[in-house]
């Protein structure tokens, strides 16, 4: 059979030039219906982990431990005060003497009395030769008295009597009063004189002061603590594994080549820094640890197709121990808080699949400083001061797998 259909082919191509009226010219038959799959898109939401390293941004991160020592204010001067000199007083007046007084005129004599009649008994005392002792007498207005011999010798011979007056006679002797003489004219009192003017008292001299020189304030101190000349710095960063999950969700724009999204992670992530300065023997210093990274990032980039580049930025957060030694002075304290920071960076994903998503990403990440410090007294008011006043930030680069929802 095979055979009679080569000889017939045969046969009729050979007969084409003759019968070429004869054949019918029938349409190509159309090509088959290609099925195209559809482009692929970005949105949507997903899920998956990550793992990479977290290391050091290579600052030195090295403490401040200072010394601070406060100023002294400064004393004003005072300038010097000049003595004042002696001032002398002024004398007083004299009083003036006043006028004197008139006398008086003198008084007119009385007339002596005369001796009358004496009675008297003398039993003591004689008269003349015998001259001491007294005699009573009783006088003519009844008064009585006593008389020496002297005084009743001379009343006797008085009175007209010659001899001696006999121990016991008796003789009368009549006084009769003088007349009273004129009393003086009193005269005329003096003008008193003017009292003296009290002379002015002298001003002593006050002695004069030096002047008092100001003391000059001495302002306030800061200066870095150290243990002498062996003393040097240290910084020490121990790099990390980080790892953790994350979830995201994207939104392709502008037919597919805008992605926007948002992404959220946690992580483990476990990087230390130390530094300060030290001796051999005593240090002081700090040290930080970072427990754990968390973050919330908006991501932009532009899609080629099933392959992704962006970039992106947010905030973060990590608890962060600062643990600060001081063992000159047998000291430690320690700080555990959560800070906020943020975190910026660039990543690829290419989607293997629909759903199977693999990436790469790159994350800077800074926490900020803490206020945390150790205050050691030094005396004086001054202070010796080590705190952490630097940011704790380091770098992150890890791979991610995510599982992408349709």
């Amino acid at each position: 059979m095979l055979k009679r259909h080569l000889i017939t082919l045969t046969m009729s191509s050979m007969a084409v030039p003759a019968f070429a009226a004869d054949i019918v010219d029938y349409p190509p038959e159309p090509p088959p219906i290609a099925v195209l799959a559809p482009a692929f898109s970005w949105t949507g939401l997903y899920i998956g982990g990550q793992a990479g390293g977290s290391f050091n941004s290579g600052s030195s991160n090295i403490p401040s431990s200072f010394v601070f020592v406060p100023g002294i204010a400064a004393t004003p001067g005072r300038p010097a005060i000049p003595a004042t000199p002696f001032i002398p007083g002024n004398p007083g007046s004299p009083a003036a003497p006043g006028n004197p007084g008139t006398p008086g005129s003198p008084g007119t004599p009385g007339t002596p009395a005369v001796f009358g009649t004496l009675e008297y008994s003398c039993a003591a005392a004689t008269v003349g030769g015998a001259a001491s002792g007294s005699c009573a007498v009783q006088y003519p207005d009844g008064t009585s008295g006593r008389l020496s011999a002297a005084e009743l010798s001379a009343a006797y011979a008085a009175a007209g009597g010659s001899g001696a007056l006999a121990a016991a006679g008796e003789f009368q002797v009549v006084v009769t009063p003088g007349t009273p003489g004129t009393p003086a004219t009193p005269g005329t009192p003096g003008t008193p004189g003017t009292p003296a003017v009290p002379a002015t008292p002298d001003t002593p001299a006050t002695p004069g002061s030096p002047a008092v020189a100001g003391t000059p304030g001495v302002p306030e101190r800061t200066y870095a603590y150290d243990f002498g000349a062996n003393h040097r710095s240290y910084s020490e960063e121990d790099d990390s594994f980080a790892g953790g999950g994350h979830v995201g969700y994207n939104v392709a724009l502008g037919g597919g080549s805008f992605v926007l999204g948002v992404v959220g992670d946690l992580s483990y992530v476990d990087i230390t820094k130390s530094a300060g300065i030290t001796n051999g023997f005593d240090t002081i210093g700090v040290s930080r640890e970072l427990d754990y990274l968390a973050t919330v990032r908006l991501k932009a980039g532009v899609g080629l197709d099933r392959f992704l580049v962006y970039g992106t930025g947010g905030v973060a957060f990590g608890n962060v121990e600062t643990t600060i030694v001081n063992t000159p002075f047998g000291l430690t304290a320690s700080e555990d808080d959560t800070r906020v920071g943020y975190a910026v960076g660039a990543g690829t994903d290419y989607a293997v699949t629909d759903n199977l998503i693999l990436g790469l990403e790159y994350l800077y990440t800074n926490l900020g400083s803490t206020d945390a410090e150790l205050v050691v007294p030094l005396g004086n008011g001054s202070t010796l001061t080590t705190a952490s006043d630097d940011d704790f930030d380091f770098h992150t680069v890890w791979a991610k797998a995510s599982f992408r929802f349709n």
